[in-house]
């Protein structure tokens, strides 16, 4: 499998994953890597009724999640779903090498502050955004692959 996008969205498996970057990018896998979701069978469940047929999902912890990017192959096309900054920056410091990482939504909270209309973040959310930009990483921030998408270096805090 190949891994075509990198997404932070904080709704993970969704309407505009499903409809828009599943499509764009003939997904035929997805990867959420998340420890808590992990352990929701529930919310496992609805989101493994959600995709559309021929597309698998496979929902893991970042520990789980190292060894099944690092196989990818050719084969499959596969878009990695984290809810937060902090989680690629784990899948990088366990040797998972990104390229590019596609910011969507995240949703207003405590201490939380919007950088963009759908996407809030907290200082350190940024902070780790812009260290891994520093490291040569490639951060845009787009709801929909049809919008005009914002560069980090554009943003400020």
């Amino acid at each position: 499998m190949s891994i075509s996008l990198y997404r932070i969205d904080d709704r993970l498996v969704h309407g505009q994953v499903m409809t828009a970057w599943v499509r764009i990018y003939n997904i035929t896998k997805i990867i959420v890597v998340d420890d808590l979701t992990t352990k929701n069978t529930f919310l496992c469940d609805v989101m493994k009724m959600a995709v559309p047929s021929g597309c698998n999902v496979q929902i893991l912890t970042i520990a789980e999640a190292v060894p099944v990017i690092q196989a990818s192959g050719a084969n499959e096309k596969a878009i990695v779903l984290v809810k937060a900054p902090a989680t690629l920056r784990a899948l990088i410091d366990l040797g998972v090498v990104i390229n590019e990482i596609n910011v969507g939504n995240v949703g207003a909270g405590p201490g939380r502050k919007a950088v963009m209309r759908s996407t809030q973040l907290t200082k350190d959310e940024f902070d780790t955004l812009v260290g891994m930009s520093a490291k040569g990483i490639h951060i845009y921030f787009q709801m929909l692959p049809e919008a005009k998408s914002m560069e980090l270096e554009k943003l400020k805090f």
